[in-house]
């Protein structure tokens, strides 16, 4: 029975060493496929130095220009290295500036996600004091779009009065997908509101912002109707709306 016993428990080190030792080459094959991105320098912990900051990543096979893995690296002159996960993705940016008004900037990057509607995930971070701390981003707009009847379609901001554009131009197409009927809806319809596809930064009165813009579309996503940028502030910790408008494509 005891020899029993020892084989078991042999077998069962035997196996938790070989599993451990694939997930380290596992680990370390990943490694070796990181690649940079993009180095800068910049304070961004307020203590008068300048930081080596990093964006690297690691591509998808033999695709260099899909990143499956993107790391935002922020190493300090004392040696201490922080290392933030990032979403996979296309042509990651890095940028800086003082959202949060500590007199201190902070990191923006954005990052193509490779999409049709060329759609961005962005992320804001701030390192002063060398903690590590997620400012967000702002979030979507709040946003009433629909088709109307006439060959109408209507996009009502964060309550204010509806911006109407005429679809006339594309009664045909519409005839054909069986959204319109000689003018007339066959059912109720809204319009398609994309995430952002742009995050810039902006001058305010107040310091630095950000703007952002999405794509509303109608019947598919080639059908673009009309753009919504919106600015926004950090204040009390949060991203608020200053203005927003919407801007029909010809």
């Amino acid at each position: 029975m005891k020899k029993i016993i020892l084989i078991s428990v042999y077998l069962f080190i035997t196996v938790i060493s070989v599993i451990g030792l694939q997930h380290v080459k596992a680990a370390n094959e990943q490694d070796s496929k990181v690649i940079p991105i993009k180095t800068l320098k910049k304070d961004v912990t307020g203590d008068n130095r300048r930081e080596k900051i990093s964006l690297v990543g690691v591509p998808y096979e033999d695709n260099n220009s899909f990143f499956k893995n993107i790391y935002l690296i922020v190493k300090e002159k004392n040696g201490r290295k922080v290392k933030v996960p990032l979403e996979g993705g296309y042509e990651p940016k890095i940028n800086f500036a003082d959202f949060n008004h500590d007199r201190i900037k902070d990191v923006l990057v954005t990052v193509s996600t490779g999409g049709s509607g060329g759609l961005i995930s962005s992320y804001v971070y701030s390192f002063a004091g060398g903690r590590t701390k997620n400012l967000t981003v702002p979030p979507p707009v709040s946003v009433t779009a629909q088709f109307e009847e006439d060959y109408k379609a209507s996009i009502a901001v964060g309550g204010k009065k509806p911006v109407t554009i005429d679809v006339s131009s594309r009664k045909e197409d519409y005839a054909r997908l069986g959204l319109y009927n000689k003018g007339k809806l066959n059912e109720p319809t809204e319009l398609m509101v994309d995430p952002y596809s742009v995050m810039k930064i902006v001058r305010l009165p107040g310091g630095k912002g950000l703007k952002g813009v999405q794509r509303v579309s109608g019947a598919y996503h080639a059908d673009a109707l009309a753009d919504i940028a919106s600015v926004w502030f950090y204040k009390d910790g949060e991203w608020r709306m200053v203005k927003s408008s919407v801007k029909p494509l010809e």
